[in-house]
């Protein structure tokens, strides 16, 4: 069990990052829609900060996630890789979730709009496969011993 856990890591941590890029696909769709002030929110430049620089995280959380699957190819994925990849991916997520629905707004918290579930399903990603809190003590373990 203990020799498989890397590998479940890495799968959250690709499905929290899978998870992000359809939020921010879903935000951006809708925030081209959403009129307010007369024109769209996605023309407002906090709504273009704000996901650009959620685009910007998901890039590199990305990029890291593909080097940990190589590393998972040639057999060389390590305990802490890959908890660096599920605590940075599955935090992000949560940090998504919780943008994405303030730009919905007050429609974020209405069942119909799917970013509403994924504000629920984000926070779950923290506690299984290891909190996030287990997986700060295995990377502490490695960078400053036990």
């Amino acid at each position: 069990l203990m020799n498989e856990l890397p590998r479940e890591r890495l799968i959250l941590a690709l499905g929290a990052i899978a998870a992000c890029e359809g939020m921010i696909e879903r935000t951006i769709e809708y925030t081209k829609e959403r009129m307010a002030f007369g024109k769209p929110i996605s023309s407002l430049q906090n709504t273009r900060f704000v996901l650009a620089d959620l685009h910007a995280q998901v890039v590199v959380n990305r990029a890291y996630g593909e080097q940990c699957i190589d590393q998972y190819d040639r057999n060389e994925l390590t305990a802490t890789n890959a908890s660096i990849a599920k605590l940075t991916t599955t935090e992000l997520q949560g940090v998504v979730a919780d943008k994405c629905l303030q730009l919905f707004g007050g429609y974020g918290y209405m069942q119909e709009y799917p970013i509403s579930r994924d504000y629920v399903d984000a926070r779950i990603q923290r506690i299984y496969g290891g909190t996030s809190e287990i997986m700060k003590e295995i990377i502490s373990r490695e960078i400053i011993g036990r």
